[in-house]
């Protein structure tokens, strides 16, 4: 700010220290601009999501983690329109879960959905879950199925890399 100024008051004391208090105020205003823009959007939001939360219509969770009531928010945003795979996979995708496939199973009235990337059941499978629900018939079935560690990655693993392996990545059940 102070280049702004004529020469002539460049040099003085009381023209540098506003300038200098001036710059702080406007830094601080930029960063609440920023912070305001920034919670406009899902996938930036931090405080701004209560507010969307309570567009549309769902309960607020401060014990879920900011990604997991993104996921809820974007679940819910997406899941109006025609029921098909394509919207279900959008559903379950807004979760930031990796990519999923899903396939109806014709004749039963079912959809089975598919975890690629994830290992292991995901973390917010609960959310998913009601969020498909919402948006099905009551007499869809849907049916979900994980990806385990299959014994080949088990064995090239190391001594360490297993012991830092949550078990809710291997097999359930020895099966």
């Amino acid at each position: 700010m102070l280049n702004h100024l004529p020469e002539v008051f460049r040099d003085s004391p009381d023209f540098k220290e506003m300038c200098r208090v001036e710059g702080k105020i406007w830094d601080r205003l930029e960063q609440h601009i920023a912070d305001v823009l920034n919670n406009a959007f899902i996938d930036r939001a931090t405080w701004g999501l209560a507010k969307m939360e309570d567009e549309f219509r769902i309960p607020v969770d401060l014990k879920k983690s900011l990604v997991q009531r993104r996921g809820v928010i974007k679940a819910k945003k997406r899941g109006w329109g025609k029921l098909s795979d394509t919207l279900i996979k959008s559903i379950v995708e807004s979760f930031q879960n990796g990519t999923v496939d899903v396939q109806p199973i014709k004749g039963q009235s079912k959809f089975l959905i598919t975890f690629k990337d994830v290992i292991g059941t995901p973390p917010s499978i609960e959310d998913i879950e009601e969020a498909v629900r919402k948006v099905i018939p009551s007499h869809r079935v849907i049916q979900y199925q994980y990806r385990y560690l299959i014994i080949e990655e088990v064995e090239a693993m190391t001594l360490s890399q297993l012991n830092a392996t949550p078990l809710n990545k291997f097999t359930p059940g020895g099966a």
